[in-house]
């Protein structure tokens, strides 16, 4: 049986360095960029004093992000590859957001926008594939750095003109199958936790496609979860939205996602996937406070922080409204 005593502790003491639901809605409140930074810095993060540039607050953030999570990759050491649906769930994110603004040429600044740093695709990395020209300069990037996702791109990126659909179903899978194989013997809260995660993408698989579902969209569901199967999934992008999101519901029933679907916003579904994973991450950890639990909880609060803290700074560099 692994140990996790150590790891367990670690996170504990990270959290503390969370911040708390006041100063995050202070961040929003923030009228410029100029006192955004000096309540970043004054919190902690790594701004220089006077900093107003919206590019190195950002930058700020993530490296905050990338140091925490190396130094928990550090304790778990050979344990790290439990945790893959928490680190190499961040790196699937980080590489659609790259590969979208890759295919759409955004600038770098734009792709990087909420990312975070993991051990796996620092922020170097990152920065480096948000330099590049297309999808598949990306690609030989990734494989250069041996980063487990490059084979599985390498069908979906042969074409000359790329589908973002295969693109993001590459990722998912990868994804999907490393989290479910490093859940194994983990123990049960985990294994729940990495269930749920993939439960819950196909979920949003399906409000995204309900109704006008493309043809073989039943293959984009991700095998591991334990709610929906190939003949749920597939009926329930046969009905239109509101009825996906009704049936979802139910199946979440007695979780703390049911109230994400019965709600089903489309605008800030995201948002509320991860406060509903919080939620049971938090509940886990609680219930097994000396398993792998309290690292993954720590790990979905440091997202949602990166992301809050990202929206503040961007929100400002845009002129945008607080409510926004």
């Amino acid at each position: 049986m692994t140990l996790w005593v150590d790891v367990a502790a670690r996170a504990r003491g990270l959290r503390t360095h969370r911040l708390a639901p006041g100063a995050l809605a202070g961040l929003a409140r923030a009228p410029d960029l100029a006192t955004l930074g000096r309540q970043l810095r004054l919190a902690g993060f790594p701004v220089d004093e006077g900093e107003r540039r919206a590019e190195a607050l950002e930058q700020a953030a993530r490296r905050r992000a990338a140091a925490e999570l190396a130094l928990l990759a550090r304790w778990c050491g050979p344990r790290a590859a439990v945790l893959a649906v928490i680190f190499e769930d961040e790196d699937r994110r980080s590489l659609r957001a790259l590969l979208r603004g890759a295919l759409q040429h955004a600038p770098a600044a734009a792709r990087l926008a909420g990312l975070v740093p993991t051990p796996t695709l620092p922020e170097r990395a990152l920065a480096e594939l948000a330099a590049v020209r297309d999808p598949a300069a990306a690609r030989a990037l990734l494989s250069v750095w041996a980063h487990p996702f490059a084979r599985a791109l390498r069908a979906a990126l042969a074409s000359a003109t790329p589908d973002p659909i295969e693109i993001e179903l590459a990722l998912d899978r990868a994804w999907a199958s490393r989290a479910a194989a490093g859940a194994r013997g983990a123990g049960p809260e985990v294994a729940r936790l990495v269930a749920d995660a993939l439960d819950l993408t196909n979920a949003v698989t399906v409000l995204a496609l309900a109704g006008r579902a493309p043809r073989r969209a039943g293959e984009q569901l991700l095998e591991g979860g334990t709610r929906l199967d190939r003949v749920t999934y597939s009926a329930l992008l046969a009905r239109d939205r509101a009825a996906a999101a009704r049936a979802l519901a139910d199946l979440f029933s007695g979780t703390q996602y049911a109230a994400v679907f019965r709600r089903a916003p489309v605008p800030g579904l995201e948002d509320a996937v991860l406060a509903a994973r919080l939620a049971a991450a938090r509940a886990a950890a609680r219930r097994a406070p000396l398993s792998p639990a309290p690292a993954l909880w720590y790990a979905l609060e440091l997202r949602a922080e990166t992301t809050a803290v990202s929206r503040a700074v961007w929100r400002l560099a845009l002129g945008a409204p607080a409510a926004a």
